[in-house]
């Protein structure tokens, strides 16, 4: 019975050695560290997000009408040019018809010169600046250089004191002229279809210079002035040696096309004020 009991108490002591054993060996197992997952960084593309530039609101600006023509200048009156046009347009001087001289002349038909004598080269210099300008005139019908004397319009005569005046002993009453114009136009439409000029060549050149100047405004219907001293058309000097603002102004009223060959003094005031103011 003894023996029995200590064979079962063996056994139970081997069973309880065997689970002490397999409870050690199971907790082995399951005290491996479990693995920790690293944390994912996910990368985000940065998107820069610039923003529209800031634009200032431009002000409204109405369309408004100029207050006055290109020609006007606040030194004349309307009333100062239509005067100044009625002395030097409508009082043509030295022309060769029996038309009516107070009336518009001016050239409806091209220019074409042709230069005759000895000019020096600041004549032609002179005369080319002018007429570069003349054909920037609204309305000009345009001055350019013939091929010969026979097919110009405009002859341009550079001469000797003698033969200045034998020349133009018509159209010269003194001595002291320096040069000289005639003009011809059509009766009917006083329209002006051909003219020439005389130069002296025996005076020195500043005045030349002038009397160039002169001579070629006085041939496209402006006459000389005795109230304007500044204008290149000046009657008592030649001193002058450039157009003065007046003189284009005049030049500019007189081929515009509103203004119309036969025009007189009581029909050209209405168009003036119009152009010019």
């Amino acid at each position: 019975m003894r023996l029995k009991s200590c064979i079962v108490f063996i056994l139970t002591l081997s069973l309880l050695l065997c689970a002490c054993v397999s409870s050690t060996s199971e907790s082995t197992d399951f005290t491996t560290q479990p693995t920790i997952a690293e944390p994912t960084i996910s990368t985000i593309p940065t998107t820069v997000v610039t923003p529209p530039p800031e634009t200032t609101a431009m002000p409204t600006i109405e369309a408004t009408n100029p207050i006055h023509s290109p020609l006007y200048l606040p030194q004349y009156t309307t009333a100062q040019i239509t005067e100044y046009f009625n002395e030097v347009v409508l009082d043509m001087e030295y022309s060769d018809g029996t038309g009516d001289v107070t009336l518009v002349q001016k050239w409806t038909c091209p220019i074409y010169y042709y230069i005759l004598g000895t000019p020096t080269e600041e004549d032609n210099a002179v005369l080319s600046k002018l007429f570069e300008q003349l054909n920037q005139l609204p309305g000009f019908p345009g001055i350019y250089t013939a091929a010969d004397a026979s097919s110009a319009n405009l002859t341009i005569h550079f001469l000797d004191y003698s033969a200045f005046e034998e020349s133009f002993s018509e159209v010269i009453n003194s001595e002291y002229a320096f040069g000289a114009t005639q003009f011809w136009y059509y009766t009917a439409t006083n329209e002006l279809y051909t003219a020439r000029i005389g130069y002296r060549t025996d005076i020195d050149q500043q005045t030349r210079n002038s009397i160039l100047l002169e001579e070629i405004i006085n041939t496209l219907g402006i006459s000389d002035t005795t109230t304007r001293t500044d204008s290149i058309v000046y009657q008592y000097s030649d001193e002058n040696t450039s157009l003065s603002d007046i003189d284009w102004i005049i030049l500019k009223l007189l081929y515009d096309p509103a203004i119309l060959c036969g025009m007189d003094a009581d029909a050209c005031p209405n168009a003036i004020a119009e152009l010019y103011y």
